[in-house]
């Protein structure tokens, strides 16, 4: 297991400052980010991921007294709390101020770290779990043992990862989402929903939409642009435990064939990193189909971002509306979260209506 570097970050006048990091330690199949990636590109990039909105806060709490699942979930929550924490202080410490060494930031990172440590120890002493107890008193000292080390962002320390490893199979299950059987679906492009939209379609549950607005996103706003498309609204996973949104966008008064919506697109995804040699697309699988009663095309393709290492796989679907062209396009984290977030896109494909 390596430690999930997935954070939210949020746009501020001369600054991008980490909020939350979103589901660390007990992340399935998590990607690290490299704490010597260039900040600017990391940052940039993992907000784009994540949402342009911090994370669900998550209440640090006191660690249960007893023996139930609720209890376990409790203590799992206060762990994650601080663990965030931890590692959003490690990020901010990237952030290189005015006339700082790397000395500083190590020796900020080593404080950071020792601060865990202790919190966590605290927290082993009151989890009633015999299992947790163990794993935050094994990360603890693995968290001592790194602020002591030449590297203290080295969190891919086999000890440390252990530890890790076994907070995740703990804690996964307690804090794993759950939906009752038979709870519906919720539309979403209508009024009164999320976001008002030149289409409308379900949702699955515990799935949260927001509405975009790029005006507020500032420099960062260019993320949120493929081509001649905006992103007007995005469909997170996170409350319903999975890593990946549905994004919707649109390209107002546009006019074409769906397919040329979609080369369109995809030919405007991430530009700079293109140019610069560090952006590949490939696999690019296109179909027609129709799609609440109107023609529409549909794509399947892989990018492989160079600078980060980073695989993706994504899927979009394209459409004209009386407001222009639309394209709905899943965003996984990642290439191995393709599948398990597949089924949101396959609803919003099977029940969309064009609303005129």
């Amino acid at each position: 297991m390596e430690v999930a570097f997935i954070v939210d970050l949020r746009a501020t006048p001369g600054l991008i400052s980490m909020v939350a990091v979103v589901r660390p330690v007990y992340a399935p199949d998590p990607v690290k980010i490299s704490m010597r990636t260039t900040l600017a590109t990391t940052a940039a990039s993992v907000l784009f991921l994540t949402g342009c909105g911090p994370a669900e806060p998550t209440a640090p709490g006191a660690a249960a007294s007893t023996g139930t699942a609720a209890g376990l979930a409790d203590s799992c929550k206060a762990v994650d709390a601080s663990f965030r924490a931890m590692v959003a202080s490690l990020l901010q410490n990237a952030i290189p101020s005015e006339g700082a060494t790397g000395t500083d930031e190590h020796t900020a990172n080593r404080k950071a770290l020792t601060e865990y440590a202790r919190t966590a120890r605290g927290q082993a002493a009151t989890v009633s779990d015999p299992a947790l107890r163990t794993a935050l008193e094994q990360h603890a000292t693995a968290a001592d043992k790194l602020a002591q080390a030449a590297d203290p962002t080295a969190l891919d320390d086999p000890g440390f990862e252990a530890a890790s490893g076994e907070i995740e199979k703990i804690c996964q299950p307690a804090l794993a989402p759950v939906v009752s059987p038979g709870t519906a679906n919720t539309k979403l492009g209508t009024a009164g929903s999320g976001c008002v939209l030149p289409v409308a379609f379900d949702v699955l549950p515990l799935w949260k939409p927001k509405a975009v607005d790029v005006a507020e996103l500032g420099e960062l706003a260019s993320l949120y642009r493929n081509g001649p498309f905006t992103v007007v609204c995005e469909v997170d996973a996170k409350p319903a435990g999975e890593i990946g949104f549905l994004r919707v966008h649109t390209a107002p008064g546009r006019t074409g064939s769906p397919r040329s919506h979609l080369e369109a697109f995809i030919a405007g995804e991430n530009p700079e990193a293109r140019e610069a040699g560090n952006f590949e697309v490939k696999k690019t699988e296109y179909r027609d189909l129709t799609i609440g009663g109107e023609p529409a095309a549909e794509v399947t393709y892989e990018t492989y971002n160079k600078s980060m290492e980073h695989e993706s796989k994504y899927s979009a679907f394209a459409l004209n509306t009386p407001k222009g062209a639309v394209v709905v396009k899943l965003s996984p984290f990642g290439a191995d979260e393709h599948a398990n977030v597949l089924p949101a896109f396959d609803l919003a494909k099977k029940t969309l209506t064009v609303n005129r």
